[in-house]
């Protein structure tokens, strides 16, 4: 049974699976290289069944990753859907009332209409791209999210938590996953505030909503949150048992609301910090109330909310929780993932490795490089060369393997520096036009992890796919100061021998050579693009942020040269 996942949602992407076995997963951004991407993913779809050596006619189930969001309407335009978003924002009143559609689609039943009516128009859309046989089939939103968390973490029974902005007329849900099967206890209203409200204090900061909030979640640990302000969001988010508090006023206030007006007495750190511990503060006390209620403490997230790394921290703090594990796409874009594990039933098993998209070949590599009229360095070892060039404080960007699937630049898509030289910080957000307050995260081998991280006990396999933060040891922070952020705490990401062996040794070797126990790794991209995809991505990126050495697989070029 051949089963391809798709998410055609804000983040589209497709994954497949053969038999059981995931094959491919990639997301649509990498491609048209349009980030967060929602244009419909064929050209993800077709990375996808590539990399597998598949053929479309050869499909036998097609799975999207949500059932009804968006409507049939926006399926047939999409563009119409995400001209809105960039117009009108999070506080568009069109958006507002899109919410409230789809939840009242949900509470009278009628949704069944709207699944219907897309499962039509999406098998046409497929028979004509050349799916002949392909059975096409509507997955609900956070039933796919539940997927891609249980079945990409090893427990068999597993407590199973989503929580998103809206999808499917629901933002969070609860489920226990046993022996395989999932099972769900609860669903909470898309009126819920939860993401809704994190993204509009995103953008009322003066960012990119459904972008740029991380760059709250960085910009918070400047600030202690003043206790009126913490009084005041909590207004609007705030843990009600079993879920979250609704708030269908709030999705029609403006930026001129008595509540948003109340914000511009405190500073940008401040309401940024605010608005980090009201979120961490409703959704721990979300966690732990199912724990309880469940019995069942080792826990497994997905949805938009837990792609903020201090809340996954806060979480795995908490004394119920045996173990977490954040779903590496814990984002819409983890969706085809879900659809695809899901409807093939896949057994829980732990995840490691991500780079399940497209490889390049030796002669893709070198003809990109003539092209470029780039010559790699001869007669060296690549991983020696990379090593040496690190310790003279040099920069150098990785393009290796398979491209990862998800948020994050793993090693085979990925910028390196060493992280304890003056003034690195600056250098390299000056180089990739990036925001400055922003930290950087160290990558290190999985063996040095104990004498670098304190509480990653309970997030050990997350902790590979830096979806967790935790707080620094005083080596860390004497060693490597530049991947050490303000409060003391950093994202790392752990590296296995067996896993990733040549980046493993780049590693080792430059701890060798230096001493300093992890590098710095950034994706490789420009500010607002995706992390790049192809060769020829890479070196344009790499041309353009003026970095010195570039790796291609087994070769390395240097820009000097």
């Amino acid at each position: 049974m051949i089963i391809l996942g798709v998410a055609d949602n804000h983040d589209a992407g497709a994954a497949l699976v053969q038999d059981g076995q995931l094959l491919a997963a990639c997301s649509q951004e990498r491609f048209d290289r349009k980030k967060g991407s929602g244009a419909f993913p064929w050209a993800a779809i077709d990375a996808a069944l590539d990399t597998a050596g598949v053929k479309a006619r050869d499909v036998d189930r097609v799975v999207f990753g949500t059932a009804f969001t968006p409507s049939t309407l926006l399926r047939r335009f999409p563009a119409l859907h995400h001209q809105r978003k960039a117009e009108g924002g999070q506080f568009d009143p069109l958006l507002s009332a899109y919410i409230a559609y789809q939840v009242a689609l949900r509470r009278t039943g009628l949704h069944a209409v709207e699944v219907e009516a897309s499962q039509r128009l999406l098998t046409h859309r497929l028979r004509e791209r050349g799916f002949p046989k392909a059975q096409v089939v509507m997955m609900d939103h956070h039933e796919a999210h539940a997927h891609a968390a249980y079945r990409a973490q090893p427990h068999p029974t597993a407590l199973i938590l989503t929580v998103d902005a809206m999808g499917d007329g629901l933002s969070a849900t609860a489920w226990v996953g046993q022996v395989g099967q999932l099972n769900r206890h609860w669903a909470q209203s898309g009126l819920a505030a939860v993401n809704t409200f994190y993204s509009r204090i995103t953008e009322l900061l003066g960012f990119t909503a459904l972008r740029h909030e991380g760059k709250v979640t960085g910009l918070a640990a400047y600030a202690k949150p003043p206790p009126e302000l913490l009084e005041h969001m909590a207004e609007r988010l705030r843990f009600v048992s079993p879920g979250f508090n609704r708030l269908s006023p709030f999705a029609l206030e403006t930026k001129d609301s008595p509540f948003y007006a109340a914000l511009r007495d405190f500073t940008r750190e401040e309401i940024a910090a605010a608005a980090q511990r009201t979120l961490e503060d409703a959704v721990t006390a979300f966690v732990a109330y199912w724990v309880e209620r469940t019995g069942v403490a080792d826990v497994a997230v997905a949805g938009g909310a837990f792609a903020n790394v201090k809340l996954n921290q806060r979480v795995a703090a908490l004394p119920q929780v045996k173990s977490l594990f954040v779903a590496p796409h814990m984002g819409d874009g983890g969706l085809a993932l879900g659809a695809a594990l899901g409807a093939a039933g896949t057994p829980p098993e732990a995840r490691v490795r991500l780079d399940w998209g497209p490889r390049y070949t030796k002669s893709q590599i070198s003809r990109e490089l003539y092209i470029a009229r780039l010559t790699p360095v001869s007669g060296v070892d690549a991983v020696e060369h990379a090593a040496t060039l690190l310790a003279r404080g040099l920069t150098v960007a990785r393009f290796a393997g398979g491209m990862e699937f998800g948020p994050r630049a793993l090693g085979n898509r990925s910028i390196l520096v060493r992280p304890d030289l003056p003034e690195v910080n600056d250098r390299l957000n000056g180089q990739l036009k990036r925001t400055e307050f922003m930290p950087f995260a160290p990558i290190c081998v999985a063996e040095n992890a104990k004498r670098l991280f304190v509480g990653l006990e309970k997030t050990a396999l997350s902790a590979r796919h830096m979806t967790v933060c935790c707080d620094c040891t005083d080596e860390l922070r004497r060693l490597a100061p530049g991947v050490v952020h303000v409060d003391g705490t950093a994202r790392p990401q752990l590296v296995d021998a067996a896993e990733h062996p040549r980046l493993h040794r780049l590693l080792r070797r430059f701890e060798e050579l230096t001493g300093v126990p992890a590098l710095i790794n950034t994706s490789f991209n420009m500010h607002e693009e995706p992390i790049v995809c192809s060769p020829f991505d890479a070196i344009r990126a790499w041309r353009a942020a003026k970095l010195d050495a570039l790796i291609l697989e087994d070769v390395i070029v240097e820009r000097d040269r």
